[in-house]
């Protein structure tokens, strides 16, 4: 009897199952972009975009905004708004307006999100200037559709290599790491368009500060990537060159301790001089003042390098991980306090080789 119990309920939970599976894609609502904006300690406002593929619809992307304590209670408000099933199964990006960033609150709903089955770990993160629901609600004429829209311009191109590209598994990684500073695009609407004018970084869980986008290519050199973004130095003499398809290598030593911590950063670049103004052009005739050339941006590069870590160093940020090459040295547990101790007392060596391997156009 027991049994013939057992094989009802099973059939009855195998036939719930895949009513649950049958519902027709027509019939569900899959948001692409969540956007959070700050109202109290205690709610948030969120945003939705919803593509839509139906040829009957009049727009391309349903929008809403509900207020709300808890992201699944939101969910669920915007489903009782919306005629169909909402699910997370397509989301490629997440907004943060600034506020809300520099309160520290991201990471709590970021962390809810990332434990979510529904969700991919590659749903891109980034910093809105102003209220992050703008950029759901503002008009893009010459763009297809704001869903596919803000996920291209997130994702890494060729002059775009400088991006972290930070999804929800890079954030919650480094917002959990003691040796770690999250860094995520920061974007500003400009009429029609959207740019990513800087880079936020976070000191452990609240935003604290933007960087410009050449600074974070020093980041991401330090990080040791091999692809770089075109990069622009300003030398002395009122000299600016542009050197571009930068390929990087990088090495870190360290003296190991903690106490009286100093680092050496070897970086080596192998470029394409694409532009350069000065107002004697002819200085640019033979490899020898090529080298010169080469000199000058290994000790400007050094400079700027060394300038910008001992910024971050001043705020106690590390983005770059500085930190982990004194962790791993030190037996037992590493805390936040210790990295931010190390921080304080980093003397940093930066030491740059610049190869010019061809000329482009100057000027």
């Amino acid at each position: 009897m027991n049994s013939k119990l057992l094989i009802i309920f099973l059939l009855l939970f195998v036939a719930g199952c895949s009513e649950e599976r049958k519902i027709p894609i027509e019939e569900v609502d899959m948001i692409g972009i969540m956007a959070f904006d700050y109202i109290d300690e205690n709610v948030t406002k969120l945003t939705v975009a919803i593509p839509q593929y139906s040829q009957e619809a009049e727009k391309d992307t349903k929008v809403f905004s509900v207020e709300t304590d808890l992201v699944s209670q939101g969910i669920v408000k915007i489903e009782a708004q919306s005629d169909r099933k909402v699910v997370l199964n397509q989301l490629r990006v997440i907004l943060i307006s600034e506020e809300f960033a520099r309160k520290g609150q991201p990471r709590k709903i970021i962390e809810h999100i990332y434990r979510n089955a529904e969700v991919g770990n590659k749903a891109f993160i980034a910093v809105v200037k102003d209220q992050a629901a703008n950029l759901l609600y503002a008009e893009y004429p010459d763009k297809p559709n704001i869903n596919f829209y803000l996920n291209d311009l997130l994702l890494p191109s060729l002059n775009t290599a400088f991006n972290p590209n930070t999804n929800i598994h890079d954030f919650i990684y480094a917002t959990t790491n003691p040796t770690r500073d999250a860094i995520v695009p920061y974007l500003e609407l400009h009429g029609d368009n959207v740019e990513i004018s800087g880079f936020a970084l976070f000191k452990e869980d609240a935003m604290v500060d933007v960087i410009p986008p050449n600074e974070a290519v020093y980041v991401q050199a330090l990080l040791c990537r091999q692809n770089l973004a075109p990069l622009v130095i300003d030398v002395p003499n009122e000299t600016k060159v542009l050197l571009n398809l930068v390929k990087s290598k990088c090495k870190i030593d360290s003296n190991k301790d903690n106490q009286q911590p100093k680092l050496t950063a070897h970086l080596l670049i192998k470029a394409t001089l694409s532009e350069y103004r000065i107002e004697d052009t002819d200085k640019l005739n033979s490899w020898k003042e090529i080298n010169q050339i080469e000199h000058l941006i290994n000790e400007q590069l050094a400079q700027d390098i060394e300038a910008f870590i001992k910024k971050l160093n001043e705020q106690q940020i590390d983005p770059i991980g500085l930190s982990e090459n004194f962790r791993k040295h030190t037996r037992g547990k590493w805390t936040r306090a210790m990295t931010e101790d190390v921080l304080s007392k980093l003397e940093v060596d930066v030491q740059v080789r610049t190869i010019i391997v061809s000329m482009g156009t100057l000027k």
